[in-house]
């Protein structure tokens, strides 16, 4: 057994493919994962920091509600946003967790137009931007600055609808002198309706271009309801959750987890496919086959060297910033969990790299051919958890990946820690059913109950009988 695990890993080390999913992780580390690390570290005395230690011990306050403020605020920008699409006729949404764009039809956008004039209680004329109304339009933007469109700048489509290109707008970065006056209503109105009101156009809005539209209430809330996606100083809570549950690793083994999570959901399959099929691509099956060991031996061991060689660079990537995170915490005299990526890592990765990697077993053996590719492609585009699930702490029972895109929310994932556990082990227990189903196909086709031969087997088996005729 250890003999053949051993050659199966050398197998590995030989694949161009292995070597690209570990550049694909190395790459995916570097630019996702090591800057939030160095990033933190170096703003120790920023209050929006999880290392921040204030001297007084008084943190912000815990906040899990809108106030009428930010529901103003939301209402303003959502708004301007819309106006700015509308105007454009380009929306954008993320249908599978990446951004696209989207052209409303002319019925779209009339309705759209309906729910503007209902929002802002301007007129056509105003909401579209012709050139007597658009003298002096802004959109504001973070930060204090504001892309201003000046005169004569855009264009119109042939029904006259005002259209504005990216290199249109200029920036300013400090926007305290710009005119925002009641004299230009394209920039300057008050929204008519009331906060539900709003919330149910958002909502027919975001119906009308498509799944996770910014205009959605998960987007919306992402955007300007309190979570720890935002950059706002740490609560009490949060600063006692970071030091004395997570002991500072726990919380960037939680990120480095999410920061690899589209490496893990397809290039692991690539690596069994490749394995599998190069023993045809070498004609060895004829030798393979007959062997004296049995076929749960030989696809367990390949299978557990597969699942083994994919997880060795997913432990080693993080060493360094864990080292780096337990020199700081000795230093300043904090207890460090030096074991917390490698239980995360586990925990989190380990069952969906079982999963992918037992769906291309399976698939291979039963095909022996590149199938499983693009079953691994269709399982990459389609298991990617959506944008609600960044934050953490919204599970699925059915989530291949388990999403945590911030260094806060410790106290959010023990809340949801039994649906967290039962969805890794229904996973996990998936991925050995496959290796199951593989067991039974290969040993199948070993003793001959599913054809194994080559087209040109089959081809020389006919001229034969043939002749004989």
């Amino acid at each position: 057994m250890k003999r053949l695990f051993l050659m199966e890993c050398r197998k590995i080390t030989r694949s161009v493919l292995y070597w690209l999913y570990i550049a694909a992780l190395v790459v995916t580390v570097i630019q996702n994962y090591e800057a939030t690390v160095e990033s933190e570290l170096r703003q120790t005395d920023n209050p929006a920091s999880v290392f921040y230690i204030a001297e007084n011990g008084a943190y912000a306050d815990n906040t899990d509600k809108l106030s009428e403020d930010t529901e103003h605020t939301m209402m303003i920008e959502a708004t301007k946003r819309l106006i700015d699409n509308y105007r454009s006729n380009s929306y954008e949404y993320y249908p599978f967790g990446y951004v696209k764009r989207k052209t409303l039809s002319e019925k779209e956008q009339a309705t759209i137009l309906l729910y503007l004039k209902e929002l802002t209680g301007l007129d056509e004329p105003f909401i579209i931007g012709t050139d007597e109304n658009r003298d002096s339009e802004d959109i504001q933007i973070s930060g204090g600055g504001a892309y201003v469109l000046n005169p004569g700048q855009g264009g119109t489509f042939e029904n006259g609808q005002f259209i504005i290109e990216p290199e249109d707008w200029e920036y300013v970065e400090n926007n305290s002198g710009l005119s925002q006056s009641n004299e230009n209503p394209g920039s300057g109105f008050e929204i008519q309706v009331t906060f539900d009101r709003f919330k149910e156009i958002m909502d027919c809005v975001n119906n009308l271009i498509g799944r996770n539209s910014y205009f959605s209430w998960t987007m919306l809330s992402m955007y300007y309801y309190p979570n720890d996606m935002q950059d706002n100083p740490i609560t009490e809570q949060q600063h006692r959750e970071f030091y004395e549950k997570d002991h500072v690793t726990g919380a960037f083994a939680r990120y480095f987890c999410d920061s690899i999570f589209l490496i893990v959901l397809c290039l692991p399959a690539f690596v069994i496919i490749d394995l599998l099929l190069k023993d045809k691509r070498c004609k060895m099956n004829t030798l393979i086959y007959p062997r004296t060991e049995s076929s749960a031996k030989i696809i367990i061991t390949r299978f557990v060297a597969v699942g083994c060689m994919t997880m060795l660079p997913i432990l080693i990537l993080p060493v360094k910033s864990l080292l780096t995170l337990v020199l700081y915490c000795h230093n300043i005299g904090i207890p460090v969990n030096i074991f917390a990526f490698a239980a995360y890592i586990f925990a989190w990765i380990f069952p969906t790299v079982l999963f992918v990697v037992s769906v291309a077993l399976f698939v291979t053996i039963l095909t022996e051919n590149y199938s499983a590719v693009l079953l691994a492609g269709l399982i990459w585009l389609f298991c990617r958890p959506s944008v609600d699930k960044l934050a953490g702490g919204n599970y699925g029972l059915f989530d291949l990946i388990i999403r945590h895109n911030t260094l806060k929310g410790y106290g959010r994932m023990i809340e949801n820690i039994h649906t967290l556990i039962l969805n890794r082990v229904l996973v996990s227990v998936i991925a050995i059913l496959f290796v199951g189903f593989a067991i039974i196909i290969y040993d199948a086709k070993r003793k001959g109950g599913i054809a194994i031969e080559s087209r040109k087997s089959f081809n020389n088996h006919n001229r034969k009988h043939s002749h004989e005729l």
